[in-house]
């Protein structure tokens, strides 16, 4: 048993599973600590947890993290130009292709044709084995979506030291350096370095009971609302969900499912079957007001945000309309938030550290601003560049 290791990484999502995966492969100790369980492919949703706010959050606590009830989308984010090489690396690593027309439903193809601004959305499927049937968020049941539990299995074939039900407590410092971190059962694990990856929500949880201060501001979460009315036939639920996306100044649109606007009909006295049901997601880059503190979340929709959920309404509703939806039956959901970012931005210099010596960050929490974008593979390729700056120094 190794008592000192190289690197202690928190976190088993994109970026803590990208970091392990790349230390241990290129032959130092690591230890990749999880707070989650193992669930099996195909039942990752029963791994959610609903943060109670005026914009609830959706997190996934498990091996993988989020990354398991993704919908494999993997585009990238201007927020960094030297990120090229690390996008390009993790593209071919995570066989990232177009959603190919083959896997595109009736739904899908009837939204295509309505307009050209749509874009092909790209994803981290292998889709030779996909068989569109649009139950991506619930965990994939055929094994054909990438997540990050593919590169935990890497690391662990690497020798990286895996402990899966082993929330961290609290990161231990000595003489300005991070030298370890203590799991809540009390165990301590010891190592030269410490990198955090427990998304935006319990990174900086992990810092306050370390110690840190001013950190859990600059919450924003990706806002979302899915608008949907009554196409009978459509089959949208029985599709590959987002497989388009169109950008908008300040949001996006992608044909979603959501389950959640049946309720919605249901105000309306429609009575609806999930085949009849045609949704297009509205995600918005929302102000970064919110706060995540030791026992809550803060996060609600500024003037600015409520308009730009208004226009992206607006816009998915002409679409529905276009492809002929009944204008009555157009409802939607109440906001909620998948991708909270941002907590930890200022805690971190141009190499991820924080400053405690070989600390670092490397997750959600420090990326910049929002994306109002997937950011799944902007994650990925900012945890290769944090490894490739560890492996220089080491």
């Amino acid at each position: 048993m190794i008592n000192l290791f190289d690197f202690i990484v928190v976190g088993s999502g994109a970026g803590g599973a990208t970091v392990a995966k790349e230390l241990s492969a290129a032959g130092r100790s690591v230890l990749l600590l999880e707070g989650g369980k193992e669930v099996p492919q195909g039942r990752a949703s029963s791994a959610y947890t609903v943060l109670p706010a005026d914009v609830e959050v959706w997190q996934t606590v498990c091996l993988g993290g989020t990354t398991t009830v993704s919908m494999g989308n993997a585009v990238r984010a201007k927020i960094d130009g030297a990120l090229e090489r690390f996008y390009a690396e993790a593209e071919k690593e995570m066989a990232v292709r177009p959603v190919p027309e083959s896997h595109m439903g009736s739904a899908t193809r009837s939204l295509l044709l309505a307009s050209k601004d749509w874009k092909v959305m790209p994803k981290a499927i292998d889709f030779s084995k996909c068989k569109h049937c649009g139950h991506c968020p619930l965990g994939c049941p055929s094994a054909a979506k990438w997540d990050a539990t593919a590169y935990v299995r890497e690391a662990v074939s690497h020798g990286c030291s895996l402990y899966t039900e082993t929330p961290v407590k609290r990161v231990i410092t000595q003489g300005g350096r991070a030298v370890g971190v203590e799991s809540f059962n009390g165990r301590t694990f010891n190592g030269r370095g410490v990198i955090l990856a427990a998304g935006a929500v319990e990174t900086p949880r992990i810092l306050m009971r370390s110690g840190f201060e001013s950190v859990g501001k600059g919450l924003f979460v990706d806002t979302f609302v899915t608008v949907g009315g009554v196409k009978k036939g459509a089959r949208l639920n029985a599709e590959l969900g987002m497989a388009l996306y169109m950008k908008r100044r300040g949001y996006m649109l992608s044909p979603h499912y959501s389950s959640f606007l049946v309720p919605q009909f249901a105000k309306k006295g429609i009575k609806i079957q999930p085949s009849d049901l045609l949704g297009i997601m509205v995600k918005i880059e929302d102000e970064p007001t919110g706060e995540v503190r030791p026992e809550k979340i803060i996060k609600g929709l500024s003037h600015k945000d409520l308009e730009l959920v208004e226009r992206g309404r607006r816009e998915a509703s002409e679409i529905l309309n276009g492809v002929g939806v009944d204008p009555e039956t157009i409802v939607s959901t109440y906001p909620r938030g998948a991708h909270p970012g941002g907590t930890c931005t200022p805690l971190v210099d141009r190499s991820f550290e924080t400053d405690f010596e070989s600390l670092y960050i490397s997750d959600a929490s420090i990326i910049p601003k929002p994306l109002g974008m997937p950011p799944m593979l902007s994650i990925v390729a900012r945890s290769k560049k944090l490894s490739k700056l560890l492996l220089g120094r080491a």
